[in-house]
């Protein structure tokens, strides 16, 4: 059977009519599933909505436009209008094969600008590879019908499906032969799974990833964009969870990697782009940099301030000078925003702070909400939408004083049968994911969700490769600078953009040695440790110096873990600050390196772990 990105259920529910839910029925019954289908999705770069896309890695592109028209109905027809008796009169549309026409040209111009989508032999050198096609679909008329007309003419046989071809009774075979004869006339090749993804990330946009160009704004026009050598989509499991959510709370586990954050930009942009009031819709996280990076993306997708992104605390302090709630003032750092929380928490209790005041709530890393937040944020929702989006990954609660033990249905989020896992973590390479996951050995078991305990998910390698991490050894803070700041030059000189690169520190005071050392050399360097310091300015290229709580939700190619025999902190618990770790360790996308200024257990468990890994790549490559 073809697969769905949109879901069956969804398609069914958006179908205008029975010719469609009868062709979507066919496409079902007689697809294999190398097949890709979706119905009515924006597509291209002008957003286009056929009624059906077909795309198969053997065959190519093909777009489908049904029309349910009954054959008394056609009071007349040429090659570029049908006029139709309807209720309101006569009516004149355009022809449907032309109307496909259209749009399948106008997405074979865009894949033929992507060279390595490009033929390079002839007779068909500079075409694109991926062959095209389209037809029509007349649901409610049978040939019997038009035999003896001049139908044909104007709806050639070969592009056109009648109700005939949609009989439960076709060989799904000849069904597809049927398929097959409306592409463009070139010998169809077999594509590769990453020129597949080139031609998804063509054809939808909303499903790019989007990696360094999160926080830079793209002024570029699409036809000059320089296109990247990879162009990374959501898999076609991340695509089929962000494209079936559909109403109702919603909560989505999944490990570091996984394209949580990914799924919920998507979201929101699909909440913006549908919604018929000008309500707000918001989205809450903990980590203030994490919703810097949410809110760059949503704006660079072309999404309005009506999608609110805040933090939770941020968004506290909106609802206090909005409603004018009393928090006391002679409070400082944790104490004044535990205050702040709690005011809030009672103002929306007794009524001060009303519910349901957005149309839609997302919320990103969830495990690090305390209850009571979560119990508050699940009465903002529109009772009329009901819309909320939970994304939770127990790994990486790195907030919480006490580990918890809670189901969703106890702080009122109501997810039951509406729960959807993702495993696959394709961020990291495969050594960089071993290396995390051997140091945090205990924190990532499979559990599955009881009354009493949340999902935890054990992430899964998508099997990219890279370079094994690396330990650099000091024998004091000053010396562990030097040799941090001088692989950060190297990894430069081999042509990494310093804004690919961070360094990551337990506490900032760590940070104003290595930020010397790479000034000392000509390197550009943001540092919260920067008297003053509020924000990154994503767009400035420069090596960043943050703490390892801020970089939740952040990737960059090389991650440099620094002061690791500062943990655990201040006599943190071990468990905790291996879960900081692994959260850290996880922000890197190709290259990681780990480094220390002496010895300490912490130390010498990441040396160990980095034997460990060392020797498993060691075997799986003795094995090839």
């Amino acid at each position: 059977m073809a697969l769905f990105p949109q879901g069956l259920t969804q398609i069914d529910k958006r179908c205008a009519n029975a010719g469609e839910r009868a062709v979507l029925h066919q496409l079902k019954r007689c697809l294999s599933d190398d097949y890709l289908v979706w119905h009515d999705v924006p597509i291209g770069p002008k957003a286009r909505q056929p009624d059906f896309v077909v795309f198969s890695p053997r065959r190519g592109l093909l777009i489908l436009e049904v029309k349910h028209w009954a054959w008394g109905s056609l009071r007349a027809y040429n090659r570029d209008s049908v006029e139709l008796a309807t209720a309101r009169g006569l009516v004149t549309v355009a022809h449907p094969l032309l109307q496909a026409r259209g749009y399948a040209l106008e997405l074979n111009e865009v894949l033929e600008r992507d060279p390595a989508l490009i033929q390079d032999a002839p007779p068909f050198r500079g075409k694109s590879r991926v062959p095209y096609g389209w037809g029509c679909v007349l649901s409610n008329v049978r040939r019997k019908q038009v035999e003896g007309t001049d139908f044909a003419e104007v709806f050639p046989d070969f592009k056109t499906l009648l109700r005939d071809d949609l009989s439960e009774e076709l060989d799904p075979y000849e069904f597809e032969k049927r398929l097959w004869g409306m592409y463009a006339g070139w010998t169809p090749q077999a594509l590769t799974l990453p020129q597949r993804d080139r031609v998804r990330w063509h054809l939808f946009p909303e499903v790019r990833v989007q990696q360094a160009s999160l926080f830079e704004a793209q002024e570029q026009t699409a036809p000059t964009l320089a296109l990247p050598d990879l162009m990374q989509v959501m898999d076609l499991q991340q695509e089929q969870v962000a494209r079936t959510l559909g109403e109702g709370h919603r909560v989505i586990h999944g490990p570091a990697g996984s394209g949580k954050t990914m799924i919920l930009i998507f979201r929101a942009q699909q909440l913006a782009a549908a919604a018929a009031s000008e309500r707000p819709i918001l989205v809450l996280c903990f980590n203030r940099i994490l919703a810097q990076r949410i809110e760059g993306s949503l704006r660079q997708r072309g999404v309005d301030e009506r999608v609110q992104v805040r933090t939770f605390h941020g968004w506290c302090q909106d609802m206090v000078r909005t409603y004018q709630l009393d928090v006391p003032q002679h409070l400082a750092g944790d104490a004044y925003f535990a205050a702040l929380a709690e005011t809030v928490e009672r103002a929306v209790a007794r009524g001060l702070v009303p519910g349901g005041q957005y149309l839609a709530l997302l919320i990103d890393e969830a495990h690090d909400f305390e209850d009571a937040w979560l119990r508050v944020a699940a009465r903002m929702v529109d009772p009329a939408t009901n819309a909320l989006l939970v994304l939770y990954d127990d790994a990486q609660s790195i907030y919480q004083k006490k580990r918890r033990r809670f189901n969703f249905a106890s702080v009122g989020i109501q997810a039951q049968g509406r729960t959807s896992i993702l495993k696959l973590n394709y961020r990291n390479t495969a050594e960089v994911l071993a290396l995390a996951m051997h140091c945090a050995q205990g924190l990532l078991a499979d559990r599955p969700a009881t009354d009493d305990q949340m999902q935890a998910v054990q992430p899964s390698s998508a099997g990219r490769r890279g370079p094994l991490p690396v330990l650099l050894q000091a024998p004091n803070v000053r010396a562990e600078a030097e040799l941090v700041a001088e692989r950060i030059a190297q990894a430069l000189a081999d042509g990494r953009a310093p804004d690919e690169v961070a360094v990551l520190f337990r506490t900032r005071q760590r940070m104003v040695l290595v930020a010397a050392a790479l000034q000392r050399r000509g390197i550009a360097v943001q540092s919260m440790a920067t008297p003053g310091f509020r924000a990154f300015v994503w767009k400035r290229p420069s090596v960043r110096l943050m703490t390892l709580h801020s970089s939740k939700g952040l990737e960059f190619p090389l991650v440099v873990i620094a002061g690791l025999d500062a943990l655990p902190w201040k006599g943190e618990p071990l468990d905790e600050e291996l879960r900081l770790l692994y959260v850290g360790m996880t922000r890197a996308t190709h290259e990681l390196v780990l480094s220390a200024a002496g010895t300490s257990p912490m130390v010498q468990r990441v040396h160990n772990s980095l034997e460990a890994v060392a020797l498993q790549f060691a075997e799986q490559e003795a094995h090839v």
